[in-house]
């Protein structure tokens, strides 16, 4: 079989294969060039980054350079959520709010019968009803009588962020305000003013009875990150006395926030490994599209490379080609990374180029042994 008829026999999953091999190199291929470019930009950082005192007197002088700094946040003024009687000195206060409503589920039930090859299908909803974050549309329901919830939320969910925070006397600008984001739930002893406001496990009811609540009654739960008085470790573009992102000769902006007390060379210790988690992350979902691509169009790789001596070990076994299948899908994705990494990082790009030549120094091996098709 040519290689033309074996696209036209298979056109339908071999396009697909197409599409997802396309996807895939695509991936690998952007995901290597965030990484290299995000690890030499964090590299240059740390080498021009200077810790000082956030304590210490402010100096214009590393006006523009980026800057170290490691102290406890202090607030400029409160967070406030009056109705709840909530105040609290932080970086972010987040309202969540969840509504009581009707949730419809919907069951299939197949009848078949194999002889006349008939089939029929009928559907059971059911509805309970839950907390839920989001509006749910009753208006969709099968059976809207008796199961009709209200059209908005009578309270928002919403996040206030300080206006005025700091590390010393360092002012945080908005960016690396937005990177705090580890929150904790806020526990209160301090009932609300308002009578139909009740209390129960930290939280806030809008209900007539906490335990049977009615369709549309509400509840929040309030949570906060960056609490005044913890320490916490930045980096990033001193302007004046505030701390902005700091842009590298590559275009990436470098702003890095950690809890705790950390050295210079920590806070990019524990950045790069974060990168390597993400950069593994897209390598693997790039990789997993090269397979299912390599094995949708394995029958015309089959056909190629079993004219090629040097790769016809590789060709896949049309009755069983996962092995081959995986041993091309993984050369691919190494190469791309290798070809990324080899000029800046050249022991990494060296030893993954060595992991992607492995099956192709297999297949040298069984080329004696090979005899290609006719």
């Amino acid at each position: 079989m040519s290689l033309v008829e074996a696209y036209r026999s298979n056109w339908l999953i071999a396009t697909f294969g197409c599409i997802l091999l396309i996807a895939g190199l695509s991936v690998l291929s952007w995901n290597e060039g965030r990484a290299v470019h995000r690890t030499l930009s964090l590299d240059e950082a740390l080498n021009d980054a200077i810790t000082l005192d956030s304590n210490d007197e402010l100096d214009y002088n590393y006006n523009g350079r980026i800057v170290h700094l490691t102290g406890a946040i202090v607030i400029g003024e409160p967070l406030t959520e009056p109705d709840y009687n909530i105040q609290v000195l932080a970086v972010k206060l987040k309202r969540r709010v969840q509504m009581f409503q009707w949730v419809e589920e919907t069951v299939e039930h197949n009848y078949g019968e194999s002889i006349a090859s008939v089939q029929t299908e009928s559907r059971s909803y059911y509805y309970y009803t839950e907390w839920r974050d989001k509006l749910i549309d009753s208006r969709n329901f099968y059976i809207q009588t008796g199961h009709q919830n209200p059209n908005r939320f009578p309270v928002e969910s919403q996040t206030q962020i300080a206006d005025a925070a700091f590390i010393g006397k360092y002012e945080l600008g908005s960016e690396i305000k937005n990177k705090f984001t580890n929150y904790v739930e806020l526990t209160s002893d301090t009932r609300p003013e308002d009578p139909t406001i009740k209390m129960h496990l930290g939280l806030y009811y809008h209900t007539n009875d906490v335990f049977n609540p009615e369709i549309g009654d509400t509840r929040l739960l309030f949570s906060f990150a960056g609490m005044e008085g913890e320490v916490y470790t930045v980096v990033g573009k001193l302007a004046n006395n505030k701390i902005l992102p700091y842009r590298t000769s590559r275009g990436v902006d470098v702003l890095l926030v950690y809890s705790g007390e950390l050295g210079l060379g920590e806070v990019f210790k524990l950045e790069h490994h974060a990168q390597r988690l993400t950069t593994w992350g897209y390598r693997f979902m790039g990789w997993v599209l090269v397979f299912f691509g390599v094995t949708c169009t394995s029958t015309l790789l089959h056909i190629i490379l079993s004219h090629i001596n040097f790769l016809a070990a590789l060709a896949p076994d049309p009755l069983f080609p996962v092995g081959a299948n995986l041993f091309l899908s993984l050369s691919i994705a190494l190469i791309i990374a290798s070809i990324a990494w080899i000029l800046h990082r050249p022991m990494i790009g060296a030893s993954l180029l060595f992991a992607a030549a492995s099956p192709f120094v297999w297949c040298a091996r069984s080329v004696a042994n090979y005899q290609p098709m006719n």
